[in-house]
């Protein structure tokens, strides 16, 4: 278990340390989209809270909770880059021979990956809330928040690890960051469901990530624990256990052929 732990932070701190060398793609990119939406959104399409079957809440108090989300699902998967990378060089080869848990390699980036976007959250919720938007609960809510915007980005990463363990390509987080854009803008994040046409409905109300905006919502302007918190987060976890099971059994028959 020590060696795990230990492993885990080892790959964490290297990271952690790319990063730092290169930090527009790892804390500048995920945050630019989601503030782009606050600001032209709250400026454009702030009437659309007059119309009736949007409810009495306003628009940036509606907004900033779901499209704090676009942080994690425009953001997420920058660390697969490394992972892919590593493949290719022959590092995880060289683990092996040292006897070293390779699952810390997905463990550590993993960590690195919620701890990467703290910072575009904390930045997108603070223009929101000089906007216009409100937490209602505070601080409490807010921290609410922060914590299912990067459970949600390491639980899309682990699509984005399974893609970049099968193909070896560095490339991995931007072929596949389109897809966070139809998990995007067929949920909750931007509009309620009560203003959609029916397709987009039916689609937002099968989509995991209006389970978790829901929650998110909740926290800043309802009740702080509410059956919708209590939702989002089982809808994390499910997600996040499913996308490691999926990248491990990846990298498990990856190892098997080299």
């Amino acid at each position: 278990m020590r060696a795990l732990v230990n492993s885990t932070m080892l790959a964490f701190v290297r990271q952690a340390r790319e990063a730092r060398r290169d930090p527009g793609p790892f804390y500048v990119l995920p945050m630019l989209p989601a503030l782009l939406m606050t600001v032209v959104f709250i400026a454009l399409f702030e009437r659309i809270a007059t119309l009736e079957r949007f409810g009495d809440t306003a628009y940036a108090e509606f907004l900033v909770p779901g499209v704090v989300a676009l942080v994690a699902l425009l953001g997420a998967g920058a660390t697969s880059s490394s992972l892919a990378a590593d493949l290719r060089g022959g590092f995880f080869q060289r683990l092996r021979l040292l006897r070293a848990p390779i699952g810390s390699q997905l463990s550590g980036r993993l960590l690195f990956e919620a701890v990467r976007l703290l910072p575009g959250t904390a930045v997108v919720l603070a223009v929101g809330l000089a906007f216009g938007a409100t937490a209602h609960n505070g601080l409490a809510g807010i921290l609410v928040v922060v914590a299912l915007v990067t459970l949600l980005g390491v639980a899309f990463t682990g699509i984005f690890y399974a893609v970049a363990i099968r193909t070896h390509d560095p490339q991995t987080p931007f072929t596949l960051q389109p897809l966070g854009l139809p998990l995007s803008f067929l949920s909750t994040a931007l509009v309620p469901l009560a203003v959609m046409p029916e397709w987009a409905r039916t689609a937002a109300q099968f989509n995991p990530v209006t389970v978790v905006v829901d929650g998110s919502r909740q926290a800043m302007l309802g009740q702080l624990w509410s059956a919708e918190l209590g939702w989002s987060v089982v809808v994390l976890a499910v997600w996040t256990v499913l996308g490691v099971l999926l990248a491990w059994a990846a990298l498990s028959r990856d190892i098997a052929r080299s």
